[in-house]
């Protein structure tokens, strides 16, 4: 850990914060569609690759570097569906930027008593709850309203006399933003039979986007709430109520004025994780990646016993090769390195040394896998008769 801190630049802290902040902005656009698993799988065979290089898992390494390509294929046609999904949804900038759609409590309680207003009526509908995916390339047949959300709106829409009242209403934000919209008909093989193309529509929008829709049915006197793929019945105005009160896009006008340190401890245990995986990918691939480099050293003697000077011609530099992180040999500057002789054992005449890799005066982390030479002669005489050579 200590040698990965002293490689540790500002630069890689800002690099590791923004791949931590698009993988979470990215599995914020997938957690409730079908393509976060595909997500998760390509995201997990580099940590897996890059482990099992870690454990020495040789048979697991060589089958990701062979046969890389192909998985990767087997996963494209696999999710291919789900790929197309995902490359229309995502957009620049509101991919890093936008939130889901909010609606306000009241809007709320407006939607609520609208729904259960229909069902005492026996009026059927669709209300689609628009959050964060843009559903024009879901939906067709749309008619622009942009009004006010109020029960008198909805029950005109949906009065079966009206022109309107075919397709689903769509909200954004505080207003009822389309009528007459077709939505995709899901076509799960776990809908009960007795359910209609409205009820199918209604699920199937909430199969390829974020929105909820609440299902009105006006021959079973009921309604449902749709999210994620799955719908849920809802007897009463409270469980509705709850419910979409319970919805992270529906949500009051305090959660609009959230202070920014709410923010980032929002989700603390999800940002923790990606950041955490983040920060172990970056170990792996950029701290501890190895690599080797050779350099010529200078020698340097101290220590010389007094009355004695070094005479003749010592060796005066080594040529060793270094091992260790790649981000730490790039950092390493070669005249900061030096090989140190103590010589404080030395006597007159010629001194035959061992060297070995405690001699050389190098960052911690680095290792030396070669060096030459490794014995050296030195001649020390005294100074009286140094002088006279």
């Amino acid at each position: 850990m200590k040698n990965i801190l002293h490689v540790l630049r500002w630069q890689d802290g800002l690099d590791i914060l923004i791949v931590t902040f698009v993988l979470y902005r990215l599995y914020l656009s997938l957690r409730m569609k079908r393509a976060l698993r595909m997500v998760l799988v390509i995201l997990f065979l580099p940590f897996y690759y890059v482990v099992a290089q870690w454990i020495d898992l040789p048979l697991s390494v060589w089958g990701l570097q062979n046969l890389w390509a192909v998985l990767l294929l087997v996963l494209v046609v696999i999710f291919q569906q789900e790929i197309r999904e995902v490359l229309g949804s995502i957009k620049f900038p509101t991919f890093l930027f936008r939130s889901p759609e909010r609606f306000s409590n009241k809007s709320v309680d407006k939607i609520v008593e609208a729904a259960f207003r229909m069902v005492d009526r026996g009026i059927g509908g669709l209300i689609i709850l628009q959050r964060g995916d843009d559903l024009d390339e879901f939906i067709h047949g749309k008619t622009l309203l942009d009004s006010e959300i109020n029960e008198a709106m909805f029950i005109s829409i949906f009065n079966p006399q009206s022109p309107l009242h075919d397709g689903a209403v769509v909200i954004s934000g505080d207003r009822i933003r389309y009528a007459t919209a077709l939505l995709p008909v899901s076509k799960s093989p776990s809908i009960p039979r007795e359910w209609g193309a409205r009820h199918r529509a209604g699920l199937g929008i909430t199969e390829v986007s974020d929105a909820e829709c609440i299902i009105i049915s006006e021959e079973r006197k009921e309604v449902l709430l749709a999210s994620r793929g799955k719908t849920e019945k809802k007897d009463r105005k409270e469980d509705l109520q709850k419910s979409l009160s319970d919805l992270p896009s529906l949500q009051g006008k305090s959660e609009r004025r959230k202070k920014w340190s709410e923010k980032i401890f929002h989700e603390i245990r999800i940002k923790a994780l990606f950041l955490f995986l983040v920060c172990l990918l970056w170990t792996f691939v950029i701290g501890v990646r190895q690599g080797e480099v050779s350099f010529s050293i200078p020698i340097e003697y101290y220590s010389v016993p007094q009355n004695l000077v070094i005479t003749g011609d010592p060796p005066k530099e080594m040529t060793a090769r270094l091992r260790g992180s790649q981000r730490l040999l790039s950092s390493l500057n070669p005249d900061h390195l030096r090989v140190r002789v103590d010589l404080s054992k030395a006597h007159p005449g010629a001194n035959q040394l061992s060297l070995s890799e405690a001699n050389i005066d190098m960052p911690s982390g680095i290792s030396v896998t070669y060096y030459y030479p490794r014995l050296m002669r030195v001649q020390l005489s005294p100074i009286s008769n140094a002088g006279k050579k």
